[in-house]
């Protein structure tokens, strides 16, 4: 799992293997249509709102990960 956040925006990816990854589904936090920029890597990615969460609920979401090796319902996933 890997956490990206900036001025309190987040997007999480899931590494199923080294051939899958997925995002989890934004929270309402930022509209569908508005962009929004988190730095991967060296680099600013630029995320839609269906993909951005409240960096305070992803805290929580990466903090329940590390706990229980478990990750949200597969429905809240979007495959890339």
């Amino acid at each position: 799992m890997i956490l990206a956040f900036r001025e309190g925006h987040a997007v999480v990816q899931l590494m199923s293997d080294t051939e899958r990854m997925s995002l989890l589904m934004g929270d309402g936090t930022v509209p569908s249509g508005t962009a929004v920029e988190v730095p991967i890597m060296d680099d600013l990615a630029v995320f839609t709102g269906d993909f951005v969460l409240d960096a305070d609920r992803a805290w929580d979401l990466m903090h329940d990960f590390i706990q229980t090796r478990t990750v949200s319902r597969p429905g809240e996933w979007c495959e890339l």
